[in-house]
């Protein structure tokens, strides 16, 4: 019996750069929701931008994994939080600042609709062609303000190569950070031991749910974690090789609105008291 669906976000429910979910996906949610099933997304992306992408409908996100599983969110209410140390961020920052293809960004816990972000050493020009592609509001800083932080990102105009070096020395440099790359030139940097499928663990406590009563959409390597911990996972094509090599189950590309297709399966199949076909 499926008691819960998490969904990652970028290019798996909404291709990457899309500024809106489709209306389709959104009332696919509401439709298991109205089914009696839990959903929401499991993502790397916090409030603001949730509320961005699902036009303002807060009611796809009551309950999920925010910012990477550092909020737990149970029906609007935070239940767990991680913060970012300020003071390993401005470390790794520092090792970085020589490097003309990478720097650090710094998500302030407490934000506002226009997305700020805090940009560590970069001009104004070369901040707002990072937010353009990852819809923030670009703020330049010389250092990793004192202020509660919510998340941190490393971004790499490089090769993966580069990207790859960047990340093997920022978790010797920064022990208390895990790094995760959800998409090309850019990886989150997490608190260790603090990712999605963690997070779940949590969730599914809060929500007194079993593993094999979830279905996790997914697309990358910062989902492996969930895939690992669940029964019912599910790849969509455009997914990396070791998400679509972790997966149980496989649907169409995200492009294609494969992931409102399975949830209307889901809910439909729910109402029927069937399996979804595409688990069939």
């Amino acid at each position: 019996m499926i008691k819960l669906v998490l969904t990652d976000m970028d290019n798996t429910l909404i291709p990457f750069g899309a500024g809106h979910v489709s209306a389709r996906a959104r009332a696919a949610m509401a439709e298991v929701r109205a089914a009696g099933i839990q959903i929401g997304p499991a993502t790397g992306r916090d409030y603001v931008e949730l509320m961005g992408f699902f036009d303002g409908d807060d009611s796809c996100f009551q309950t999920g994994l925010l910012s990477n599983g550092k909020k737990v969110m149970v029906d609007g209410e935070i239940r767990h939080l991680s913060l970012v140390d300020n003071a390993a961020l401005q470390r790794f920052a520092d090792y970085i600042d020589p490097m003309e293809n990478a720097f650090v960004c710094a998500y302030p816990f407490e934000t506002t609709i226009e997305n700020p972000v805090w940009c560590v050493g970069r001009t104004q020009e070369e901040a707002d062609a990072w937010g353009e592609r990852f819809s923030f509001t670009a703020v330049p800083v010389d250092r990793v303000p004192d202020a509660r932080l919510i998340g941190g990102t490393l971004a790499c105009s490089g090769t993966q190569d580069d990207l790859a070096a960047l990340k093997e020395a920022g978790t010797s440099l920064c022990p208390e950070f895990d790094f995760i790359q959800p998409v090309p030139h850019w990886c989150d940097i997490v608190p260790h031991g603090v990712n999605k499928g963690a997070a779940l663990d949590l969730l599914l406590e809060e929500l007194d749910v079993a593993p094999d009563e979830v279905v996790f959409f997914g697309d990358a390597e910062n989902d492996l974690q969930i895939m690992e911990k669940v029964e019912n996972s599910v790849a969509v094509a455009n997914a990396t090789p070791a998400a679509a090599a972790a997966a149980r189950w496989h649907v169409g590309a995200c492009a294609d609105d494969a992931v409102a297709l399975a949830l209307e399966d889901i809910a439909r199949s729910a109402r029927e008291g069937a399996m979804p076909s595409f688990m069939l």
